[in-house]
């Protein structure tokens, strides 16, 4: 189950470097799509299966707000390079 939260942090921060908040419904729901019947494959059982995937959500939104945030932070970065500060000179 760690390698799925990995992977689904990892992926939610990819997805947030490149796209808006909406794109999370339909990953979210092909994730959920996706746990349940490996989990039962896995013989999981039906509970854990539902655990994880309320657990790969979670690191999928998280994921998201961390690449949202650097996606952010790297603009801010990238315009205070490119606009500098005037520098008061005495007179």
């Amino acid at each position: 189950m760690t390698e799925l939260l990995i992977f689904s942090f990892l992926a939610g921060a990819v997805l947030g470097q490149r796209f808006r908040v909406l794109i999370l419904l339909p990953v979210t729901l092909f994730l959920v799509l996706t746990v349940l019947p490996v989990g039962l494959m896995t013989s999981l059982g039906f509970l854990e299966g539902l655990k994880a995937a309320a657990f790969a959500a979670i690191a999928l939104q998280a994921g998201y707000l961390f690449g949202s945030a650097a996606r952010f932070g790297l603009a801010a970065a990238r315009t205070a390079r490119v606009f500098p500060r005037p520098v008061r000179t005495a007179r």
